[in-house]
């Protein structure tokens, strides 16, 4: 069997990723090339982190124009793909590392995991907080400007377009 072909979301070079595709109970049923998409009646998972500073405010970033999904938007989900035989909470620190610098998160928790519908594909979508202890090192191939904002801020404060799951995450954790 040939390895899949590179897709959009694997770095040049690279082999493609593999990742596990799950059942509507989020019940691992197979693996495949993270670019070819899932089987018929699967999904994908993944994991993201809303990061907060120790005066509450809320990381928020905005994608940089190259990005495969919402290029250009605002985001507060720190995340990505969970790997095959990865857990969410893996895939979450994985993700903290390569996209903010950050190699450790001590008191990362999960808050909820929900289906997502999105025009990019269904998932299951794990949302871990997260209160950061030091500055991101942002990586500019991923995100374009950060900065702590007040949450309400988030929703209301022109940071448009905002990525329609990072805003669903934003009204969860932060209701006013």
């Amino acid at each position: 069997m040939n390895a899949p072909a590179p897709g959009p979301y694997d770095p040049p070079g690279c082999a493609p990723e593999r990742v596990d595709y799950v059942d509507p109970r989020d019940r691992v049923v197979a693996q495949g090339g993270r670019a070819a998409g899932p089987p018929a009646g699967l999904l994908r998972r993944y994991a993201a982190t809303v990061c907060t500073d120790r005066a509450g405010r809320v990381l928020l970033y905005r994608r940089t124009p190259s990005a495969p999904a919402y290029p250009g938007h605002y985001d507060v989900l720190v995340g990505g793909a969970v790997r095959s035989g990865e857990e969410y909470r893996a895939a979450a620190l994985r993700e903290l590392r390569e996209e903010l610098g950050w190699e450790r998160a001590p008191g990362l928790a999960e808050a909820y995991r929900i289906r997502v519908d999105d025009p990019h594909g269904a998932c299951f979508l794990t949302v871990h907080r997260w209160t950061a202890d030091r500055a991101p090192r942002p990586d500019p191939q991923e995100i374009a400007w950060c900065g702590f904002v007040a949450p309400l801020a988030v929703l209301t404060g022109g940071y448009t377009p905002l990525v329609p799951a990072g805003a669903e995450a934003v009204r969860r954790l932060f209701p006013h």
